[in-house]
């Protein structure tokens, strides 16, 4: 069928069909012969799919993701619920705001612009950080999963063999894209790509497999700069800073005085502090989004 009919059977535009198809959301087919291009069944299938995302606000980059497997539909849905649902928390507060300025039954001249822009602005940027830093915690949970191997990994083969048992025992898709001690591969038609590295546990040296998404680069660009940086760096040694505090507070008044009252107290400050966030560190490093669903099901 053509675009005209395509249009008529989707109700999605013909200016919005190419912009899809530009968009890289699908792809057709062109007629050999004149060059046009012609929609099959799928392509309507797909383009009420798209249709109907987009009823849901869902960004095209989403929708992109899901059109080819890269993440689930009902990720994707749960993402844009919690955008949504912050989407109304704004509102609401918006509904609120202007229900206590119609209180006031001021004119235009008579507004107090300074005060209550002052006021909207304080509450915008308080959830806007908060905003961020789900963000930041989603991106990063996203973005690593480690685990702890049963097998030892000593070579190659070794390592194949490790991830083939961790997609087996979640009923996931592997495939082996890259071998090597630094393999690549895509679980569920999601890249990874894997390193192992060692932990002490009970004294002995434990393997723990790191994999890292591919398309969730730690080079992306809003986590390089700016306030997305800096929280991202708190989520990682926010557990350290909060055991630091804990070991400080637990000691009592007079010991966080004597901590800020002589040289030896600060050296010891700085030792809490250094140790704890070294400890912060490897965790992000050993077991972040650590995945116990093998290690449970073997117990």
């Amino acid at each position: 069928m053509n675009i005209k009919e395509a249009e008529k059977r989707t109700g999605v535009s013909a200016q919005n069909i190419r912009f899809y198809e530009k968009a890289e959301l699908f792809s057709t087919k062109r007629n050999p012969d004149n060059g046009y291009r012609e929609y099959s069944e799928n392509d309507v299938r797909i383009l009420k799919v798209i249709k109907m995302l987009r009823m849901l606000d869902m960004p095209l980059e989403q929708i992109k993701l899901v059109l080819r497997e890269k993440e689930n539909l009902s990720n994707s849905l749960d993402k844009q619920q919690h955008i949504l649902e912050k989407r109304i928390s704004d509102d609401k507060n918006a509904i609120e705001f202007c229900k206590a300025l119609k209180k006031k039954q001021i004119t235009i001249d008579e507004l107090n612009v300074e005060e209550y822009l002052q006021s909207m602005v304080k509450e915008h940027f308080f959830t806007s950080w908060i905003k961020d830093y789900m963000e930041v915690i989603d991106y990063e949970h996203e973005r690593v999963i480690t685990f702890t191997p049963d097998d030892a990994i000593i070579n190659s083969y070794d390592f194949e063999n490790v991830l083939y048992k961790y997609a087996m025992e979640r009923d996931m898709e592997i495939e082996i894209t890259k071998k090597g001690m630094y393999p690549e591969f895509t679980l569920d038609g999601i890249e990874y790509s894997a390193e192992r590295n060692y932990a002490r546990g009970g004294g002995l040296p434990v393997a723990i497999v790191r994999c890292t998404r591919k398309d969730l680069a730690e080079t992306k660009e809003e986590y390089k700069h700016g306030r997305k940086k800096w929280l991202r760096i708190l989520h990682i040694y926010l557990p350290g800073i909060l055991v630091a505090l804990f070991i400080i507070v637990i000691n009592g008044k007079n010991s966080v005085r004597q901590l800020f009252s002589s040289i030896e107290g600060l050296i010891l400050l700085g030792v809490i502090i250094i140790v704890c966030l070294a400890d912060a560190f490897r965790n992000y490093y050993f077991y972040w989004n650590r995945d116990n669903k093998y290690e449970d099901k073997e117990k």
